[in-house]
């Protein structure tokens, strides 16, 4: 059965995504600060937790209103072209 995603809640969407993205985010981050305390030698643990903290909160707050407009975006060109088609079938029994 052939169907067309039309409409994405955008703050619904925009939530999950980012919540998602944040995991990824995380790593990406840590590694940041390790390269820097290895290339600029010893810092502060009180500057360490906050570079690490405003770094997370830039991520989610940039991610959410990227996702957001992407969500809108794409809710804009499925009213007008059409939007994502997929294909839903029935699972198997033998699973």
């Amino acid at each position: 059965m052939k169907k067309q995603i039309s409409y994405i809640a955008p703050g619904q969407t925009a939530k999950a995504l980012m919540l998602i993205y944040l995991t990824f985010s995380v790593p990406i981050v840590l590694l940041a600060i390790l390269v820097g305390f290895l290339k600029y030698g010893q810092m502060e643990i009180g500057s360490v937790f906050s570079a690490i903290f405003s770094a997370l909160i830039i991520n989610a707050v940039v991610g959410f209103i990227l996702l957001w407009i992407a969500c809108q975006a794409y809710n804009w060109v499925a009213s007008r072209f059409g939007g994502i088609e997929i294909v839903l079938s029935d699972s198997p029994d033998d699973l």
